[in-house]
């Protein structure tokens, strides 16, 4: 009896695949506590730590909702854990939606009516604005209509944001993110694309730096609180930090998140999220994390372990004081890091978006790493197993990319050779069907075969198909409005998914992308030898001889996507009048 007394408290982190579950089994390992970890995922981070225990395995809370409530139901039923913490929103939602079928309080999870809240930004934004906390301008337009004369009194740039971070779809749930609009087509088609799954709100874009207010609340009181402000952004435009600083807490940001929290009488940790013009200092609040945040890391290297916090809150039922956390301290997640370094010198800031920053900044925040108050959220002396395997991972990626990039090389080659020795014009000259081909036939694979059936038709059976598994959908409306612009109608063009009868009987596959051409190899192998890049038609030089997607893109990508296929059913045109100099072999060419 005294040995099982003695025997640490179970807990079981979900969503080990997840930077912050990894803080969370440090943290509560040094707390005494026994760590088991979980996960959709067979390798999941979290599980390579030192102070892991077991690694479970449940079904894709976004594919799979109800059994992976099951599967947390049995866990709480028969594994003895006194705590279960899941750590993202994708298992956080359908724990919330059917807590009737678990023990709730063994979840570590805020009460319903305050998560509810939280999960719909619309009614956090709401709450706000009534308890005259800043919010960002905005409205959830129900019609196009009513979107386009919210701009006019507005003024662009627009956020587009889903009430939630978690939509429905036929298949399950999916992750949404964030979209921008510049003008009345995009603001249209992005709106028209984030209402597929689910509601939306459109916001005046607030321009400022990131700041998170991180917190834990008792009943509504915050017990204890941090702040830190977003240094780097993956995408520019804004998204998850990659660089981040621990910062004084500003007391107008407190105060509106204590009255926040106290209005929805949350009970667990949470981040308010603002945006704080660095400029005049005003800020606006953007959302409310109702779980662990992105940045734990830093708020553990700062000394505020709000796992431990947490653990003391839903274990002994009181957290125990402690001193503030430090401030001037930075934290880098190294794989996003790069991949905020790889933006800066492509130069991919959309004007009136994003900033770039000065080559100076650049070089100051990599020599942080130099700084003994910079930590990394992964790698650590003490548990670095965690580190390694993302360093090998971050290996694995960039060789797989080069690798890539040199296989590309090879097959433009000899996508080139074929047009040059004449295989497509031969295959033109005499074939009857033509099938124009790229992921989603609802933009450059539709305007083919429109442009084409204009200047074609009379010479080929014309046809275009997507790799997409869903048929029947539109043509994408700002590529309707653009072809309408230069004379061409769109709006009959239904998609089509691309199937081993099509393949068999076209005479010659032409497909935007090299990807394109090697997925149809994959899934039907009769179409080696008669799938070439549409790209290598055209007189004027196409860059990779690639026609890029320009979906949930700017007008100008929509602009350029137009006028490179029309460049293309041009030189297409061109060629089908030629007469091959002799007969070539077509074999392999394509691949």
């Amino acid at each position: 009896m005294h040995a099982c007394a003695n025997r640490p408290r179970r807990v079981l982190v979900l969503d080990a695949d997840m930077i912050p579950a990894l803080t969370i089994v440090r943290s509560l390992h040094a707390r005494g506590l026994h760590i088991d970890v979980a996960s959709h995922e067979d390798y999941p981070l979290a599980a390579r730590s030192r102070y892991a225990g077991a690694l479970l395995r449940y079904p894709d809370p976004l594919a799979q909702a109800s059994p992976f409530v099951d599967w947390v139901a049995d866990q709480i039923e028969r594994g003895g854990y006194a705590l279960i913490i899941p750590v993202t929103e994708r298992s956080l939602t359908p724990l919330h939606h059917e807590r009737g079928r678990i023990d709730e309080r063994r979840v570590a999870m805020a009460p319903a009516a305050a998560l509810a809240i939280a999960l719909d930004k619309s009614r956090t934004l709401a709450l706000a604005a009534a308890l005259g906390i800043r919010v960002p301008r905005g409205c959830a337009a129900d019609t196009p209509a009513a979107a386009v004369a919210f701009a006019a009194t507005q003024g662009y740039p627009l956020v587009i944001k889903p009430t939630s971070s978690i939509g429905a779809q036929a298949q399950g749930r999916i992750q949404l993110q964030v979209a921008y609009a510049r003008t009345d087509t995009e603001l249209v088609a992005r709106l028209a694309a984030a209402r597929r799954y689910g509601t939306a709100l459109i916001q005046e874009f607030f321009p400022g730096t990131g700041v998170g207010i991180e917190l834990i609340a008792e009943h509504g009181r915050i017990t204890f609180a941090f702040a830190h402000r977003r240094l780097h952004e993956v995408p520019l435009t804004g998204g998850a930090s990659s660089l981040r600083l621990s910062v004084p807490i500003e007391p107008a940001m407190l105060d509106a998140a204590r009255r926040l929290i106290a209005a929805m009488g949350w009970h667990g940790v949470a981040m308010v999220e603002f945006k704080q013009n660095p400029q005049t200092g005003e800020f606006c609040l953007m959302e409310v994390n109702g779980r662990f945040w992105g940045s734990l890391p830093l708020a553990a290297a700062a000394g505020a372990d709000f796992p431990a916090m947490l653990a003391e809150l839903y274990l002994d039922g009181a957290i125990r004081p402690r001193p503030a956390a430090r401030t001037g301290i930075y934290c880098r997640n190294l794989p996003n890091d790069i991949h905020w370094l790889e933006a800066v010198l492509r130069r991919d800031a959309p004007p009136g978006l994003a900033t770039l920053p000065t080559w100076t900044r650049v070089i100051r925040d990599l020599l942080l790493v130099f700084s003994p108050r910079h930590h990394f959220d992964t790698q650590q002396w003490r548990d670095p197993r965690p580190g390694l395997a993302e360093l090998r991972r971050i290996v694995s990626d960039h060789w797989r990319r080069a690798s890539g990039l040199i296989a590309h090389r090879r097959f433009l080659r000899r996508q080139r050779a074929a047009w040059r020795s004449a295989a497509v014009a031969a295959r033109l000259r005499t074939g009857a069907h033509l099938l124009f081909l790229c992921y989603g036939n609802i933009n450059r694979s539709a305007l083919a075969e429109v442009l084409a059936s204009e200047r074609l038709a009379g010479r080929f059976r014309l046809s275009s198909a997507g790799l997409h598994p869903a048929g029947g959908r539109p043509a994408d409306p700002v590529m309707v409005a653009v072809a309408a612009a230069h004379g061409h109608d769109l709006s009959a063009s239904r998609s089509r998914v691309v199937d081993a009868a099509l393949v068999a009987d076209a005479d010659l596959i032409l497909a935007m992308e090299a990807a394109h051409i090697e997925q149809l190899a994959a899934l039907f192998p009769a179409s080696a030898g008669k799938a070439f890049l549409l790209g290598l038609a055209a007189a004027a030089t196409i860059p990779d001889a690639e026609i890029p997607d320009p979906y949930g893109h700017r007008p100008d990508a929509y602009e350029r996507c137009f006028a490179q296929v029309e460049q293309c059913i041009t030189g297409l045109l061109g060629r089908s009048r030629q007469s091959p100099p002799g007969t070539a072999d077509t074999t392999d060419l394509a691949l």
